[in-house]
């Protein structure tokens, strides 16, 4: 099985669980107040890598995605765009060691996080591939 093979299987996955695991942190975060510069690193090691991987699928498969309406198009861009940025910005936060980055995340943004979170998350478990045509 080709790379390109293995990540056209995955990415999918990949993007939800990321998402997934994002609303959770959200919800999480508004119940016991968490403050950003407390987080541990390696959510950031996990998006940083797995996002690449999600980004770089969500990307370069694109035209394979079935899309239910026309609202899916760009909705499938925004998340693209978002978890590009996300990892970028991960990235940044393990190479200074600190989350002076997203110090501008107050616990309010979170109420607004869990939901765009979780529409993200539920919009990539639900995401349909075009079948795989044979060589």
């Amino acid at each position: 099985m080709s790379l390109r093979t293995k990540l056209r299987a995955t990415f999918p996955h990949v993007v939800a669980a990321i998402y997934t695991a994002g609303t959770i942190f959200h919800v999480v975060r508004i119940v016991v107040r968490l403050d950003l510069g407390d987080m541990p690193y390696f959510p950031d090691v996990i998006i940083a890598v797995l996002g690449s991987w999600g980004a770089a699928g969500m990307i370069l498969f694109a035209k394979e995605v079935q899309f239910r309406g026309r609202w899916e198009a760009p909705v499938h861009w925004l998340i693209s765009f978002h978890l590009t940025v996300s990892v970028v910005l991960h990235a940044w936060i393990l190479y200074v060691r600190s989350h002076d980055a997203v110090a501008v995340f107050g616990i309010g943004y979170s109420y607004f996080g869990a939901l765009y979170f979780g529409f993200f998350a539920w919009r990539t478990w639900t995401m349909r591939m075009r079948p795989l045509r044979s060589a």
